[in-house]
């Protein structure tokens, strides 16, 4: 669009987030301070945001680049793998956080095992990506 590489601007945002979101979320589980768990869900929130429109982007990169579909489709697998595991979670979490009036209070293991998976996949997009350029 207008000959601005949306994508790779993009699609550091959720890279970064992701990583951090857990980081703080394990800090919070781990150290006892639940309050960290609300920087936790605004990040993980804006990740599954630039996530869905880091893929959207990419996938219009795909179709008109020159680079070969064989090396671009495991990081499109990665990135929408990526973004609907971090879109559901962030969308679960946001629900879940609706529901009471504090996420800090009733925190599960389950929530920082889906982040770490998510962090994991993020990064598995990155380096595929990073091979791409």
């Amino acid at each position: 669009m207008f000959d601005i590489p949306l994508h790779n601007l993009l699609n550091h945002f959720p890279i970064v987030l992701a990583i951090f979101a857990f980081v703080y979320d394990a800090r919070a589980h781990f150290g006892k301070r639940p309050e960290k768990h609300d920087i936790g869900y605004e990040l993980s929130f804006w990740a599954g945001i630039f996530a869905l429109a880091a893929v959207v982007t990419g996938l219009q990169i795909a179709s008109l680049g020159q680079i070969g579909k064989s090396a671009i489709t495991g990081h499109a697998l990665f990135g929408i793998t990526t973004s609907i595991v971090l879109a559901a979670f962030s969308l679960l979490r946001y629900s879940a956080r609706a529901r009471q009036e504090t996420e800090s209070e009733n925190y599960s293991v389950v929530w920082l095992v889906i982040q770490a998976l998510a962090a994991a996949l993020v990064m598995a997009t990155a380096i595929t990506g990073h091979r791409l350029t």
